[in-house]
């Protein structure tokens, strides 16, 4: 069961980092969420989706990388 974890501020700036880095990743007309009528940011229900898509996407063409400077 999960349950609820206090995180401290630089916990919060890693997760926007990485989240930012696999952001920049997807191209830029990808929708990824709205501003809504508070102003509040509100995320696409499927942005999960989409940043592990790319995430894997990422991982894969690393391995690739390396492989290509080993041979």
């Amino acid at each position: 069961m999960a349950r609820e974890r206090r995180l401290e501020a630089r916990d919060v700036e890693a997760i926007f980092r990485s989240f930012a880095e696999v952001l920049r990743e997807l191209p830029p007309d990808t929708e990824a969420g709205f501003l809504d009528a508070e102003g509040d940011l509100r995320l696409a229900p499927d942005i999960g989706r989409k940043l592990r898509t790319a995430r894997n996407v990422r991982e894969v063409l690393q391995e690739i990388r390396q492989r290509r400077h080993e041979e």
